[in-house]
């Protein structure tokens, strides 16, 4: 199991509770697990449902979601509901390279989102058209 050197000074996390969503089993543990050796206590989700069970308003001082893992939409609609219940939970987003994390919501995901609708409905026309 990889563990990665320790960092000089206290860790910015250290002590600190996350809820981490990843649908992917390995990823998500080896995520923990390095959180976890920095002195964080992680709780993890492999789904959105699951995520809105654990979450509860002042409970998280960071949620850490990989956006890639799920649709567009659905991680939106999950970040814009727990920040309406709680403005002050902080968010951190996996990304991807090659910025790997995002504190703010990734336009990018929007913007694919939207490519993809427009790429379905030319195809539906295109169809419809033969």
């Amino acid at each position: 199991m990889y563990f990665p050197p320790p960092l000089r000074g206290r860790p910015v996390l250290d002590g600190k509770k996350v809820l981490l969503i990843d649908r992917c089993q390995p990823t998500r543990e080896v995520r923990a697990s390095v959180l976890q050796s920095h002195n964080v206590e992680v709780h993890s989700a492999e789904d959105l449902s699951t995520a809105r069970l654990l979450w509860q308003s002042n409970t998280y001082d960071l949620i850490l979601l990989d956006v890639r893992r799920y649709l567009p939409g659905d991680a939106l609609e999950f970040y814009e509901q727990t920040k309406g219940a709680s403005p002050r939970q902080r968010f951190a987003f996996l990304v991807g390279p090659p910025v790997y994390l995002s504190i703010t919501w990734p336009e990018q995901i929007i913007d694919s989102e939207r490519g993809a609708r427009q790429w379905a409905e030319t195809m539906k026309r295109l169809a419809a058209a033969a």
